[in-house]
């Protein structure tokens, strides 16, 4: 049996900031092209709910190839919402309350679905 090549994500971290676990996810994205738009920044201060934003889609398929992912991190795409937040790709770190959103990729639709990491 072969051993899988890719990265492992960690449930959480283990030490220093509450999303260094996504920092080898982050550094991969911006290394493909994208950039962050928005740095860490607490999103809801009641529940310390923390979020990055990026400024093009997620290269799924290179995510896919590149690392294995724990069952409390998902990949979504969130439809445009009442309060003005348009469409969106969202990476949900539900164990930690933190999130990753991009722009909605034009391939993909503009409805609340999981895209299987």
């Amino acid at each position: 049996m072969t051993e899988d090549p890719r990265l492992r994500i960690a449930a959480s971290s283990a030490g220093g900031t509450e999303w260094a676990h996504l920092d080898a996810l982050v550094a991969a994205e911006v290394s493909w092209g994208n950039r962050v738009k928005k740095y860490w920044y607490v999103v809801d201060p009641h529940f310390g709910d923390w979020e990055l934003t990026f400024d093009k889609p997620f290269h799924v398929a290179r995510l896919r190839e590149t690392f294995i992912f724990p069952p409390s991190i998902q990949l979504m795409t969130v439809e445009a919402q009442p309060n003005g937040l348009g469409a969106r790709m969202f990476l949900s770190d539900n164990l930690n309350r933190l999130g990753i959103s991009a722009p909605l990729s034009k391939d993909l639709p503009a409805v609340n679905a999981e895209i299987e990491l």
